[in-house]
């Protein structure tokens, strides 16, 4: 992971996911819709996906317009979110 990802990102490593406000008006079954945080001097919230399997994994990724980022993995057992910049397979 590089640096330039962890200097925009790094602030949800480790974060307990349950902190982020569900959005269930968008959101079904494993595609869920979350507010995260405000990163830098942003003035907004990131908009998070979380794209969870049958098992025991959640891929969490920041929509932004049309872009969409990977930010890393949740073991749902666990709870926090690990930043990785390469999705866990």
């Amino acid at each position: 992971m590089c640096e330039k990802f962890k200097k925009m990102y790094g602030v949800y490593d480790g974060i307990d996911t349950s902190t982020f406000k569900h959005i269930p008006e968008i959101s079904c079954y494993n595609h869920n819709y979350y507010v995260g945080l405000k990163r830098g001097n942003s003035v907004t919230h990131d908009l998070l996906f979380a794209n969870g399997d049958d098992d025991n994994q959640v891929d969490w990724y920041i929509i932004n317009g049309n872009s969409v980022t990977y930010i890393g993995y949740e073991f749902t057992d666990k709870g926090v979110l690990n930043l990785s910049s390469e999705e866990f397979t």
